[in-house]
């Protein structure tokens, strides 16, 4: 098993620092960072610096998270084009290369309150600008990772929607990253999630919760069956990164 762990960008120096006998003791493989547009400066360049030293010592897969939230979605609720997420997302994959990260995680952004055809036009035009972001990715043999959200209020939500998604963008550098937290709130079965799309599980976040919301606790301290969930990735055989997003 590949294992891997997120480092956000409100991590100190000391905590970053703490993370080098993780891999000395070859315990994790992998890191997923964060593109730190959303703290001040000083955070941002401490972040930075702190994270180079780490990866320049250890040779390990590297994942970057781009942005997402409420204030990054690519199409307004108009259906004209935020131009400047796009070159937000773009700066993103180019901080990504200062690492050598691999791969990408990607939120599709909020759905509007859309349904059917109005819904469904939205996620046409989003992944109109997801091809232009893979293309983008491309140029530095990235791979970009759609992951399921925890509610209908943001796209992809559903297994029907990402399997959409990925349809629409038809681009090989296109994935799929499984977060279990989500799918548990969501109410959607996870495994359906890994047997549906094993051809595109690139990568997974590992997280628990109660079913209410996505809290990011500790495998063990909520109410998902991950025997059920390790059950079913050896059964497809997943060899990708088992990333833990213990955020709190």
């Amino acid at each position: 098993m590949k294992k891997c762990f997120t480092i956000n960008c409100k991590r100190t120096k000391e905590e970053i620092e703490s993370y080098y006998e993780l891999f000395d003791n070859n315990l994790y493989q992998g890191v997923e960072l964060f593109y730190p547009y959303n703290v001040s400066f000083k955070m941002a360049l401490s972040y930075t610096n702190n994270v180079t030293k780490l990866l320049e010592k250890y040779d390990v897969t590297r994942v970057l998270h781009l942005p997402f939230g409420c204030d990054n979605d690519f199409i307004y609720e108009d259906f004209s084009t935020n131009d400047d997420i796009i070159k937000r997302f773009k700066d993103a994959i180019d901080y990504a290369s200062m690492f050598n990260v691999s791969r990408l995680t990607l939120h599709m952004g909020k759905s509007y309150g859309f349904t059917n055809e109005k819904r469904y036009e939205l996620l046409k035009r989003v992944c109109s600008v997801i091809q232009e972001l893979c293309d983008y990715a491309n140029t530095y043999k990235m791979v970009i990772m759609v992951e399921n959200m925890p509610h209908n209020n943001e796209l992809g939500d559903t297994l029907v929607e990402i399997s959409e998604a990925i349809k629409l963008v038809n681009r090989p550098n296109f994935k799929f990253i499984l977060d279990t937290g989500h799918a548990f709130v969501s109410c959607h079965d996870i495994n359906s999630f890994i047997y549906e799309l094993k051809d595109y599980l690139y990568h997974i976040h590992f997280s628990d919760n109660n079913g209410l919301k996505d809290e990011h606790k500790p495998l063990g301290d909520g109410l998902i069956d991950f025997n059920s969930v390790f059950k079913a990735l050896n059964d497809i055989k997943y060899d990708n990164l088992h990333c833990l997003e213990i955020i709190y």
